[in-house]
């Protein structure tokens, strides 16, 4: 309590408290840039950062990575092209709320819930540092890849009735994410002989344009460049926040519960989290559990706010194994991980007792990071709304500008721009023949997870697969996967029979 309170302190010095807010308005601009990402932008200023004095630069780092998870909805919101792979989902509803005259109502509740799922896992993890450090360093390879499939089996959800389509788009994802080196045996897959594809499918080219080529496309198609948003009003009222972010503290509990987890486990990350929330509150509603006067895809506000508490939620859960075990929780903590020993430090059990003040520090900048962002992202909503005013077919050419910009910036390849058209193109046809999107960038994240750790599984057990069975995490996972996919069968048995005796209903009579 000594070290945390005197970190309290240190932060909310004057230098300290600007630094940590230039980091969380740099961290929203990126993240409202489409293409690019936390990771990037740690990477970019890490260098910038080397004359600094540590405790300073890590508050500029810590603010940008907290500031990217909460930008990344705006553009998510206004123009449907997530500016960070991890708001993806909330663009499936932010979007219809902006094209009903919400924007402004949309953009708060995407601020408030950020701000509720990152102080609330922030909270949450500060006296558990311990514990979930302990907790996951003992998730094994098995159970990685049985969490892996059972968020996939999350793809029920989001598909809707049509199961078979879901399943085909999350298995056509699965593939797409073998393409690169083996990186167990060091053979190429699926390459076709583009030596730019041995690294695999560019993350954050193929998001781009599955969300953002793709919905250009859509639009021209549906001849909505000439249409204009309903209203362009980008207020709202605090008080009608409050009361949103109230009556959602259900769907912002579980969202928050679900990146905390999530964030423990390295690999999955805030995408994956943001996901499952949504899916979630896509079932609350099917199953009547959820009062909504609107379908899923028309704006539904809760369909909003649960991704967006998930996936701020992940930084809290994704920091502790970092500082407590030098084990990242996804790309970013990888990065300041290094930043960490480039300025001479080592992360692990013992960084808390060797270097109390920076590890504190950090732990506690987490936390103050979000009361910044918050900050900064109010002050921004306002001009941020003004794209609705932009005519609809320039608002489109500037759209798919920023997105074939974005996945070049990522890494300097034009490459990146053929991947991201043929993303948009491969998202528009998936989007005319009713495929599931979001099934198929799940199976692009979680693929890599779930095959290098089932594989890893089986060659440290030398083939034995009761491996999956002795963990009591992968075990849990496999039952409840099982009984999903007996619900699955059922369904899809039930809704077969009644179809053939519909038409058999309708046959003539002799």
């Amino acid at each position: 309590m000594q070290f945390i309170l005197g970190a309290f302190a240190d932060i909310f010095q004057p230098v300290s408290f600007a630094f940590l807010f230039i980091g969380s308005a740099l961290g929203l601009l990126v993240g409202v840039l489409p293409g690019l990402s936390s990771p990037m932008a740690l990477a970019i200023l890490i260098p910038i950062t080397f004359g600094m004095e540590p405790f300073s630069a890590f508050m500029i780092l810590i603010g940008i990575y907290v500031g990217t998870k909460t930008g990344g909805a705006f553009s998510a919101i206004l123009i449907r092209t997530p500016g960070t792979p991890a708001a993806a989902a909330t663009a499936m509803e932010g979007f219809p709320m902006a094209q009903r005259g919400e924007a402004g109502r949309a953009l708060a509740l995407s601020i408030g819930a950020s701000f509720c799922g990152g102080t609330a896992s922030w909270l949450v993890a500060v006296p558990l540092v311990g514990v979930i450090g302990i907790y996951a360093v003992r998730i094994s390879s098995a159970d990685l890849a049985m969490i892996g499939l059972l968020a996939l089996a999350a793809v029920s959800s989001l598909s809707g009735r049509d199961l078979l389509k879901g399943l085909m788009a999350s298995c056509l994802g699965l593939i797409i994410s073998t393409i690169g080196l083996d990186e167990l045996t060091g053979m190429p897959r699926l390459t076709l002989g583009y030596y730019q594809l041995l690294g695999g499918i560019p993350f954050l080219a193929a998001i781009v344009g599955l969300f953002a080529v793709a919905t250009v496309l859509v639009d021209i198609s549906q001849d909505a460049a000439s249409a204009k948003p309903p209203s362009k009003d980008g207020s709202f009222r605090m008080g009608g926040l409050l009361r949103d972010l109230w009556n959602m503290r259900k769907q912002l509990a579980v969202g928050t519960t679900i990146g905390s987890l999530l964030g423990i486990v390295p690999g999955v990350g805030s995408d994956t989290a943001g996901w499952l929330s949504y899916a979630y509150v896509k079932r609350q509603i099917e199953k009547g559990f959820l009062k909504s006067d609107r379908k899923m895809g028309e704006g539904v506000p809760q369909g909003l706010a649960a991704p967006e508490a998930a996936n701020n939620a992940v930084t809290g859960g994704a920091t502790i194994p970092m500082l407590t075990l030098g084990i990242p929780g996804d790309g970013s903590t990888a990065i300041m991980l290094g930043a960490l020993m480039l300025f001479g430090l080592q992360p692990g059990p013992l960084f808390f007792r060797e270097s109390p003040e920076m590890a504190y520090g950090i732990l506690v900048a987490l936390g103050v990071a979000n009361l910044t962002t918050l900050i900064a992202a109010f002050v921004l909503i306002r001009p941020f709304t003004a794209v609705l005013r932009i005519d609809r077919a320039v608002l489109l050419g500037s759209v798919l500008v920023l997105a074939l910009a974005g996945s070049f910036a990522s890494t300097n390849n034009s490459f990146e721009m053929v991947v991201a058209l043929v993303f948009g193109v491969l998202g528009y046809i998936m989007y005319r023949f009713n495929f599931s999107i979001p099934a198929l960038a799940l199976g692009l994240i979680l693929g890599p997870v779930i095959e290098s750790n089932f594989r890893r599984a089986l060659m440290i057990s030398r083939g034995d697969a009761t491996v999956f069975l002795t963990s009591p995490l992968s075990l849990l996972s496999i039952v409840v996967l099982t009984a999903i996919a007996g619900k699955f069968l059922y369904d899809f048995a039930s809704r077969s029979k009644h179809r053939s005796e519909a038409r058999q209903g309708r046959k003539p009579g002799p």
